[in-house]
């Protein structure tokens, strides 16, 4: 006698950031309260210091945002932080970001696409171009990225957000990437940052990147 198996989908329902919440800043934490987790037995090199967290937009802020939808690049964005703390985005409009650090500015922003039905598959990179004092500063980055080479320094800059900015990981990437500062050199696992599971360190002046392949 056959044996009929029924198999019922399970749906997870987990709670979703609001369009409230998205153009709310003032309900995320702010960046000296926020410090990153880190999971037992990763390593040393992790870097947990609240002080190394970005700073919040304000009024007068140059931003840069470039995205990416479902893997194609689109226009990138520039604009200023207006006085009442809004820049303009494509199809959403006027979007608050005062308050928030860029990372939060991020994820607020693809929220806010997701949200509102527009996009399903986006990545959000926003760079904050005000500090004057790190025009001077670089980092390099090699190894398996399609633009290498050394690069200004702009404020709120992590590992991720660089290899992005860098054209993103190629296929001959093997998901670690090395960071050599003040001559010592750290392991990082970038897949890992990419789904939220490792810190996304910051990067200082002078910092070489290579994504190893």
């Amino acid at each position: 006698m056959k044996r009929i198996v029924f198999l019922f989908p399970v749906v997870l329902l987990t709670g979703c950031l609001t369009l409230e919440d998205a153009f709310s800043p003032q309900r995320h934490v702010s960046p000296e309260a926020w410090v990153p987790r880190v999971e037992a037995g990763f390593g040393e090199e992790i870097f947990t210091d609240p002080t190394i967290i970005s700073r919040s937009l304000k009024q007068g802020d140059p931003v840069i945002i470039n995205m990416t939808v479902s893997l194609r690049p689109q226009p990138r964005v520039e604009d200023v932080v207006d006085e009442e703390g809004n820049i303009s985005l494509p199809i959403l409009g006027e979007f608050k970001v005062a308050g928030l650090t860029t990372a939060d500015a991020e994820r607020a922003i693809k929220q806010a696409y997701v949200d509102n039905n527009v996009y399903r598959d986006v990545t959000v990179n926003v760079i904050c171009t005000a500090a004057q004092a790190r025009i001077a500063e670089t980092y390099s980055i090699t190894g398996a990225v399609p633009k290498r080479g050394r690069f200004n320094l702009p404020e709120g800059l992590t590992l991720r957000r660089a290899v992005i900015a860098a054209g993103d990981a190629n296929d001959f990437a093997t998901g670690t990437i090395l960071i050599t500062r003040n001559g010592v050199t750290h392991k990082f696992n970038y897949r890992r940052i990419c789904k939220g599971r490792d810190i996304d360190p910051d990067i200082l002046n002078g910092d070489i990147i290579e994504v190893c392949k």
